[in-house]
């Protein structure tokens, strides 16, 4: 007999009520469920004891710079999947949150298809337990 949660559940951290529309519209007959909050430390709270490997962080969420905080998440949940949210569509922004340990990056507008096939491919990339480079100063 087959255990598994018939859905998909995903972490939303952001204080942004048409976050959670947006997303929540989007993803509205799909394996995934979102679970909201509005502030860092409850998003955080719940990484730590959730099944979850996904989350997704809004980036003005996270003080005092982005880059410690995606730091901590990683450390609270290591494997997870951490997607930042952003108004900013930089070139170099994907690359730079790989580095602090994240998974990749979901710029505002959201659109249907790059939403569900990050989500697919950090949930996948999580639950295969896949090698990782660690960051610097960690060990391997």
């Amino acid at each position: 007999m087959d255990t598994k949660p018939s859905f998909a559940p995903v972490i939303l951290a952001s204080a942004k009520r048409e976050d959670c529309a947006s997303l929540q519209a989007i993803v509205e007959g799909t394996r995934w469920r979102l679970f909201p909050f509005g502030s860092h430390a409850e998003a955080l709270g719940a990484l730590e004891g959730a099944t979850t490997p996904v989350a997704l962080w809004d980036r003005d969420l996270l003080r005092p710079t982005w880059q410690d905080a995606m730091k901590e998440i990683v450390l609270v949940r290591k494997g997870a999947g951490i997607v930042l949210l952003s108004s900013v569509a930089d070139p170099y922004l994907s690359d730079e949150v790989v580095e602090c340990g994240g998974f990749d990056v979901l710029t505002r507008p959201f659109r249907r298809e790059p939403v569900l096939t990050t989500l697919l491919f950090a949930y996948t990339h999580c639950t295969a337990r896949w090698p990782t480079i660690p960051m610097a100063g960690q060990k391997a």
